[in-house]
């Protein structure tokens, strides 16, 4: 009876393992859409789970017509950093950096 019990505590312990270990993901940075131009400026379009050709179109909308993509939450940050701005929702990811 002990040996079943320590058996059914083992075999669960290492379902436990098991789950958790398979469920590790690796970060990645996010992708380099390349340089876009716009208001006379020069910005570099990063972006992480989008296609870039959406991305660059959304962050041309955004600097040009300050007009944020649908879903996403996003914030202009001041001169005083490199990063125009950024837009997220959920996992998806886009901003640009003034070059």
């Amino acid at each position: 009876m002990i040996a079943l019990r320590s058996l059914v505590v083992a075999a669960i312990t290492l379902a436990l393992v098991v789950a958790l270990a398979g469920s590790a993901w690796a970060p990645v940075p996010p992708r380099n859409c390349g340089m876009l131009e716009a208001k006379g400026k020069r910005f570099n379009i990063k972006a992480d789970q989008i296609r870039c050709r959406t991305a660059r179109r959304q962050a041309r909308r955004y600097i040009v017509d300050h007009v944020k993509p649908r879903g996403y939450s996003c914030r202009t940050y001041g001169r005083d950093t490199s990063i125009a701005f950024r837009c997220s929702k959920g996992d998806r990811v886009l901003f640009a950096i003034r070059r």
